[in-house]
């Protein structure tokens, strides 16, 4: 059986959600490069991610994953990631929504969670959430992740809003998946 993170984000597309209104603080650009899953060759040359993603792209790869931007095997969920497998998936809307950024952010944390093993752990990371905030990931939590899964799923939406978020999961990867 193929474990995968459950939803990277409760939302449903193009439903009303406080939680990403509260969550996106740095609206991320539409991102003319990110590479599809099934594209050719030449567009996904053509196609170049943000300056602003490549040390975590990289960070990404090195750690051996995979990224595609495609419907997530999760039906309603902007990302998700197979620590097993090695694969992140980051879903086209996101684009749309300005919360691309966020999503890879929040996948890229459980791509660290999940090293060495494939086994989702938490990072250890204490981040401070807004009280309103803190209240929205609290009951997002409740309502659509088992228990079990709760403080994986809190560091990865606390990490998701942070300013120096690219460099915090970087980190992480380069010490926990060698």
């Amino acid at each position: 059986m193929t474990r995968l993170s459950a939803k990277a984000v409760a939302c449903k597309p193009l439903a009303p959600c406080s939680l990403l209104a509260a969550l996106a603080l740095i609206t991320a650009a539409p991102l003319p490069g990110l590479a599809q899953q099934g594209s050719s060759p030449q567009r996904q040359a053509a196609m170049e991610w943000p300056l602003e993603f490549k040390p975590l792209l990289q960070a990404l790869r090195q750690a051996g994953y995979t990224l595609f931007l495609s419907k997530p095997p999760i039906p309603g969920a902007y990302g998700a990631t197979n620590t097993r497998k090695k694969m992140i998936w980051v879903a086209p809307i996101t684009i749309d929504l300005g919360i691309a950024r966020q999503a890879l952010i929040h996948e890229a944390v459980h791509a660290a969670q999940g090293c060495p093993k494939g086994k989702l752990r938490p990072i250890g990371w204490t981040l401070p959430m807004g009280r309103v905030v803190d209240r929205e990931v609290a009951g997002v939590l409740y309502r659509n992740y088992p228990h079990a899964k709760h403080d994986v799923e809190r560091e990865a939406f606390a990490m998701q809003g942070h300013p120096r978020a690219f460099e915090l999961v970087t980190a992480a990867l380069k010490q926990r998946c060698r």
